[in-house]
């Protein structure tokens, strides 16, 4: 599920790779050049990150990590607490929520499909819709998974909850702060299958879900390299890795 070789565009990344030992790859008429061994944490940087201030970069990773803990998990947190954790909730806040539920004819999981669906095949349509259009779309879409015209409409027409929008417009928005397209996109397949799982047995399953996923990852290797690597197995190492720390600590490779 998840990406095991990088893609960039950027000939400044491509020779960042290859001082860092990495293999660069050009294939003939494909604009993407792709670099091995990759591990998990080459998919959460960005060349912006060197180009700036350390203290620039390391909050701009932090708002980038904390974007795909929320993409990932947050539809699952929230179907749970409402199907089997009612009481984790304030009383004010939990009678909000089921007075907003009242007229809604689907259930609760149901709903999160449904939202993520339609993100998705917005997101979609308009990167393949030409230039004028797919920017409408955009708008209309981004905007009415936000509340503004196509989720307002939903509400209006009792099909979604308000809460609800406001749940998978910041899973969409945490999932657009992923710099990596594959890694989004396999967010995006894990999301689908912690709500499942939350379905069937709350905060456990979305648990066991989550520990399986990260056990299938622990078990991966990039052309011989742990995913992991190097927090698992723990490796002498560069510092840059979840803060964007100053150049004259960085010694290693």
């Amino acid at each position: 599920l998840l990406p095991q070789i990088m893609q960039t565009e950027r000939p400044d990344r491509v020779a960042s790779f290859l001082t860092d030992g990495m293999v660069a790859i050009a294939c003939d008429g494909a604009p993407y050049m792709l670099a091995a061994p990759a591990t998990f944490w080459h998919f959460l940087h960005t060349p912006d990150d060197h180009a700036l201030r350390w203290q620039y970069g390391t909050f701009m990773r932090l708002v980038r990590v904390l974007g795909f803990f929320l993409s990932l998990l947050l539809p699952a947190v929230y179907n749970s607490l409402l199907l089997y954790h009612q009481e984790l909730l304030p009383t004010d806040m939990l009678t909000s929520i089921l007075e907003g539920y009242t007229l809604v004819p689907l259930s609760v999981t149901l709903e999160l499909l449904l939202m993520d669906f339609v993100f998705d095949l917005i997101n979609e349509a308009s990167l393949r819709m030409p230039g004028n259009m797919g920017s409408t779309l955009g708008i209309v879409g981004a905007g009415g998974i936000g509340g503004l015209v196509l989720g307002q409409a939903a509400v209006s027409a009792n099909l979604i909850s308000p809460l609800l929008i406001i749940v998978v417009s910041v899973a969409g928005l945490g999932l657009f702060a992923v710099p990596s397209y594959p890694l989004s996109l396999a967010v995006r397949i894990a999301r689908i299958l912690l709500v499942l799982a939350s379905t069937l047995a709350g905060f456990v399953g979305m648990v066991v879900a989550l520990l399986c996923i990260l056990c299938a990852g622990a078990a991966m290797d990039s052309f011989g390299t742990p995913y992991f690597a190097p927090v698992t197995p723990h490796m002498r190492r560069n510092p840059d890795l979840f803060l964007r720390l100053p150049d004259f600590w960085q010694t290693r490779r």
